[in-house]
């Protein structure tokens, strides 16, 4: 946050970086207003989505999996998988507010550090408000936005050292992120 981050996300599904309620709810009231609190979950049921509303401020959902049927109440992040092929991903995009373009890996969804193709990136980003993941850290960040001019970018894994959240990396990628987009 005090890097300059717009967002700040809080996982929820299967990872090792998942907290728990009462953590992402401690840490979540630590963020100022003007930055997005983001709830990360795969295929949640409206309960599951009410009771992360109950315990914490959230903004957005970014979502993985299937939406639960019903009012959600909240601007939706809808992860998109894509691969190293330059290709659209087959049948219909999911709707939400804004894609989320990830790679999925053969241990899971997401959080890989694999980045995907921005040929394909780069043709939903023109049709779509598109957020970009996978693979991007301080020293690829910039490349990547003017090779797919995203409406954002999301990083976990990319500015990590020995597993954990580095200060100094994530400053550095939202300064090169920032530079960018303008």
């Amino acid at each position: 946050m005090a890097a300059g981050a717009d967002a700040v996300g809080f996982i929820f599904a299967e990872s090792r970086r998942r907290v728990t309620l009462s953590e992402a709810g401690r840490l979540a009231a630590l963020v100022p207003s003007n930055v997005a609190v983001v709830g990360v979950v795969r295929s949640p049921s409206l309960r599951d989505v009410r009771e992360l509303r109950e315990h914490m401020r959230i903004d957005m959902l970014q979502v993985s999996g299937r939406l639960p049927t019903g009012r959600i109440g909240l601007e939706i992040l809808r992860t998109v998988y894509l691969g190293t092929e330059d290709r659209l991903p087959s049948g219909r995009l999911p709707r939400g507010d804004l894609l989320h373009l990830d790679r999925r890996h053969a241990g899971g969804f997401g959080g890989s550090g694999l980045g995907v193709n921005q040929g394909a990136a780069r043709r939903l980003a023109a049709r779509h408000r598109t957020v970009l993941a996978g693979g991007l850290n301080p020293d690829n960040v910039q490349a990547a936005i003017a090779a797919v001019r995203p409406y954002g970018v999301d990083v976990a894994s990319g500015v990590e050292r020995d597993g954990l959240q580095d200060p100094e990396r994530i400053y550095r990628f939202v300064r090169q992120a920032k530079e960018a987009g303008r």
